[in-house]
C-alpha cells in the first residue's frame, strides 16, 4: 500500500510539474496580432517580428531592424523585397492609408505581419 501511495505521490507531482511549465511557457513572449502603435519593429530570434502588427500615421516611416542571427527580408504587399542582414535595418515610408501585409520571403511560413496606416 505504502508503494503505492508513492507511486501516486510522484505521479502527481510530474503533473503538476507539467502544468507549471506549461504556464510558464505562455506567460513569456508571444506573437500577438494585437496592434502596436509604434514605427520600429524588429526581426527578433525565432523567425518573427515583434511586434506584428502596428499602426501608424499616414507619412510615418517603418523601420525592420533584423536582430537574428539570419539574414531576413521585408516585403509589403508585393512591391520591392527588401534584403536585410543581420544587425541592419531597412525603412519604408507609407503615405496612404490603408492596410499593408508584409512578409519575410525567405521564411514567409513564419514572418508575416501588418501595417495599418491611419
Amino acid at each position: 500500500m505504502r508503494s503505492s501511495r508513492s507511486l501516486l505521490s510522484v505521479v502527481v507531482g510530474l503533473v503538476a510539474s507539467v502544468a507549471l511549465v506549461a504556464v510558464a511557457a505562455g506567460c513569456g513572449a508571444s506573437e500577438s496580432s494585437e496592434r502596436v502603435a509604434t514605427t520600429e519593429v524588429t526581426m527578433a530570434k525565432s523567425y518573427r517580428f515583434d511586434p506584428k502588427t502596428i499602426e501608424i500615421e499616414a507619412g510615418d516611416t517603418v523601420t525592420w531592424t533584423n536582430e537574428d542571427n539570419f539574414t531576413h527580408t521585408v516585403q509589403v504587399d508585393g512591391q520591392e523585397d527588401h534584403k536585410v542582414e543581420r544587425g541592419a535595418s531597412v525603412s519604408i515610408t507609407f503615405d496612404e492609408p490603408g492596410t499593408y501585409h508584409y512578409v519575410c520571403t525567405l521564411h514567409s511560413m513564419d514572418m508575416e505581419g501588418e501595417v495599418i496606416v491611419k
